[in-house]
């Protein structure tokens, strides 16, 4: 009888062990669930702190009115560079056109009236350069790099480096000029099918991220470096492959539109338009990479 007893002991202690092991388990759940909320709490608090701090930060940086003075000191003041440039190159007589109807994505239609409205009357050709005249057009290129540069400085919180920063506008404005002159040249080679139209568009947005990270390290005179340029780099390449997407279906029916019932100051309006969009992809890029950066950084830290 005591070997039956103890062995319906021992029987019991083993009927109960799995008892003990499950009320374990869910005590271990219920505290792993609420850890995990927990952190989900938080996560999410941290996710809208961030995306608050973000939203005041383009706020702050007053995308419309800095892209709208950012287009019209393209419209006055670079475009005349480029066109001169255009016209005085041995390469190609037509560049100028078709610099924008490259960075636009403009169909077929439209890029015609942009070509009507970059195209010479009575066959006016550049003679020469007056001291003047090569004055100006510098001006005008190194304006538009100084503005991006304040973009940067301001963007980064960076100090203006003032007359020092000169040779690093003119840098990223010889590589601006190489920029725009290759990747003109290899649309007017490969857009011929539609192979060739996708090869560009990849080749073309490769070329553009690297432009811009090589960009933001130059203006920003290596102050910052190129872990820290790149998001800015990314998130601008981003904003303005989606506008050209944009701009080939929105844009190009505007200037259509615009040349039928205005003539050739409705393609500028058209032309302007796209500009301010540029201008507000800029300068929120670099607010989004600026962002990302500081946040990265303070996340490593």
């Amino acid at each position: 009888m005591q070997r039956q007893s103890g062995a319906a002991a021992r029987s019991g202690g083993e009927w109960r062990r799995p008892g003990r092991a499950a009320r374990a388990v869910r005590f271990l759940g219920r505290r792993f669930r609420a850890v995990g909320t927990g952190f989900g709490v938080f996560r999410r608090r941290v996710r809208e702190s961030l995306r608050g701090d973000l939203a005041s930060r383009l706020r702050a940086a007053d995308l419309i009115n800095g892209a709208m003075n950012l287009a019209a000191l393209i419209l006055m003041m670079f475009f005349p560079f480029v066109i001169a440039l255009a016209a005085a190159s041995p390469l190609r007589s037509g560049g100028a056109a078709d610099i924008v109807i490259r960075r636009m994505g403009l169909n077929h239609e439209a890029a015609m009236a942009v070509e009507r409205l970059f195209a010479p009357r009575g066959g006016t050709i550049v003679t020469g350069w007056s001291v003047v005249g090569v004055l100006w057009l510098v001006l005008g290129g190194v304006s538009l790099a100084t503005a991006v540069q304040v973009v940067y400085m301001r963007v980064f919180r960076l100090p203006a480096p003032g007359l020092r920063g000169l040779p690093s506008q003119l840098g990223w404005l010889c590589g601006l000029i190489a920029f725009l002159a290759v990747s003109t040249s290899l649309g007017a080679v490969l857009t011929g099918s539609v192979a060739g139209q996708i090869c560009y568009g990849l080749i073309a947005t490769v070329m553009l991220a690297f432009f811009l990270w090589a960009g933001v390290r130059v203006l920003t005179m290596g102050r910052l470096g190129w872990r820290d340029a790149w998001p800015t780099a990314l998130a601008t390449t981003i904003g303005l492959t989606g506008l050209g997407v944009v701009s080939r279906f929105a844009f190009s029916a505007s200037i259509v539109s615009n040349e039928r019932t205005y003539g050739s100051i409705g393609v500028v309006f058209t032309i302007l338009s796209w500009l301010i969009g540029f201008g507000v992809v800029l300068i929120g890029g670099a607010v989004v990479g600026g962002w990302y950066t500081e946040t990265a950084r303070e996340g490593r830290h």
